[in-house]
C-alpha cells in the first residue's frame, strides 16, 4: 500500500518535478503527502517548503513537512522515512548528467543503496526550445 508518500525537496527543478509528481499522485488515491528539505548554506528550507505545500494546497492536497537540520541529506532522509514509517519516496532525478549516462545525483543514489522503502525518481520536465 501506498498511503505514506515522503518528498525529498530542496529549490531545483528536478525536486519541483518530484513535489509536482507526487501532489498528481495523491490526488488520484487517498495518500499522506510529507515534504522533507535539509537545510544547507545559500538555500531558504523555509520559502522551498511554503512554496511545494503551496503548490499542494491548490491542488486540494494536505501536505505536512519536515525541516531537517543536522546530517548529511541521505542521512536526514533515511531517519525521517524511518520516523514516519513511508511507504514511498519521491525524489527528483539530477540535471547534472552528461549525455547519455544516466545520474540520478549522489543524495539519491545513497539513498537507493540504504533504504528498504520504494523510491521513485522522477526526471526533470523536457527543456523547451528556444
Amino acid at each position: 500500500m501506498m498511503d505514506r508518500v515522503m518528498v525529498a525537496v530542496d529549490d531545483s527543478g528536478p525536486a519541483l518535478a518530484a513535489a509536482e509528481f507526487a501532489i498528481e499522485l495523491v490526488c488520484t488515491r487517498p495518500a499522506q503527502l510529507h515534504f522533507v528539505t535539509v537545510r544547507e548554506p545559500g538555500r531558504d528550507a523555509d520559502s522551498i517548503l511554503r512554496h511545494v505545500e503551496a503548490l499542494a494546497t491548490k491542488s486540494g492536497v494536505t501536505a505536512s513537512t519536515t525541516i531537517c537540520d543536522d546530517g548529511h541529506p541521505f542521512d536526514a532522509l533515511l531517519a525521517i522515512a524511518a520516523r514516519w514509517e513511508a511507504d514511498l519516496i519521491v525524489m527528483g532525478r539530477s540535471d547534472m548528467r552528461r549525455p547519455g549516462a544516466p545520474y540520478v545525483g549522489s543524495q539519491t543514489e545513497h539513498l537507493l543503496e540504504f533504504t528498504d522503502v520504494p523510491v521513485l525518481v522522477v526526471p526533470s520536465p523536457p527543456k523547451e526550445p528556444r
